[in-house]
């Protein structure tokens, strides 16, 4: 008797359902009486799957993340590959001009001679020369000799002035058309730009902080600045019903005479940049550059020098010196 009511106490006695009623309303009156919960037939599976994963996460626990393989930045075969491409262009294959500007990788390939295996390195090599440009394969055995001799095959490269659709910013307000203002503005940057005047170069970006400067690049005497093309930018004072503000971006193309041809006539090339303009239908000035499609992110005096200018711009030798050295031609 006396341990019947200790089984009854602790709450492990049989259940009797002429007694109790329905076990689950029993259980859940125990779990109540245990836990303060009060737990419906459908919590109770909830619990129980709960557990059973926790049970399985407990014996089979994942895996340790694995690290990321190392990267080999000098594989076997490349320098070797290298030198031996070298000696065979010093024959003459592609002209005797060629050299090789860049090593492009490498795969692998496994032969056998009958008794064992061999795994042989095939590096890429790219190779410039006045007959073109071209992708080298060389395959290098594991001892570092030639397997073979290099194949080649010719780079259908575009030539410089073969130029491709230039295409325009995205996500611009509407097309500006340059005024006559614009286009001397225009002009004067691109002759302190690319002149040797950084004080004018300077003056006409108008950098609110006073030791702010910018440098002359000192190539030549430019012969024509062009504008290709300009839209309204979505910053600044925006009228949105005129599609216009005051920030604009232009495609430029600046033609500078740099040295003489040989003929009395100096050669030219050309140049093209993306400008950030500051009110352009009224007084505009120049705010930023950079290279073709930069035009829409550029940023405001983007283009300052760095540090406190010298007290001797070497802009000026140099262009002085293309100068003198063409007049004396």
């Amino acid at each position: 008797m006396r341990r019947k009511r200790i089984d009854e106490d602790a709450g492990w006695r049989a259940p009797d359902p002429k007694r109790d009623g329905d076990p689950d309303r029993q259980f859940s009156r125990r779990a109540f009486r245990l836990t303060g919960l009060r737990l419906l037939r459908w919590q109770r599976w909830i619990a129980i799957m709960l557990l059973l994963i926790v049970a399985y996460l407990m014996s089979n626990p994942p895996d340790a993340s694995k690290p990321a393989p190392a990267t080999d930045l000098d594989p076997a075969g490349r320098v070797e590959s290298w030198a031996l491409t070298e000696q065979w262009l010093a024959k003459g294959a592609l002209g005797a001009d060629a050299r090789i500007v860049s090593w492009n990788g490498q795969s692998h390939a496994t032969v056998s001679d009958g008794s064992k295996d061999m795994t042989l390195s095939v590096n890429t090599l790219i190779v410039d020369s006045a007959a073109g440009w071209w992708r080298v394969r060389t395959t290098v055995t594991p001892d570092g000799r030639l397997s073979g001799w290099p194949s080649v095959e010719r780079l259908g490269l575009a030539v410089a002035d073969d130029r491709g659709d230039t295409g325009m910013w995205k996500d611009t307000l509407g097309q500006l058309t340059a005024s006559d203002m614009l286009d001397t503005t225009v002009r004067k940057w691109a002759d302190a730009f690319m002149g040797s005047d950084s004080d004018m170069l300077t003056v006409l970006v108008n950098d609110p902080d006073p030791n702010a400067w910018y440098r002359a690049q000192g190539l030549g005497k430019v012969t024509a600045a062009t504008i290709d093309g300009g839209a309204y930018l979505d910053k600044g004072n925006v009228d949105r019903n005129e599609r216009r503000s005051d920030r604009a971006a232009l495609r430029v193309t600046v033609t500078v005479a740099h040295a003489d041809a040989g003929d009395g006539s100096a050669a030219q090339s050309q140049y093209s940049y993306d400008l950030l303009v500051a009110d352009p239908d009224g007084t505009p000035r120049i705010l930023a550059w950079g290279a073709p499609g930069t035009g829409a992110t550029l940023r405001e005096h983007g283009n300052r020098a760095p540090g406190a200018r010298p007290a001797h711009d070497a802009s000026s030798d140099t262009s002085a010196s293309a100068g003198t050295g063409g007049a004396a031609k």
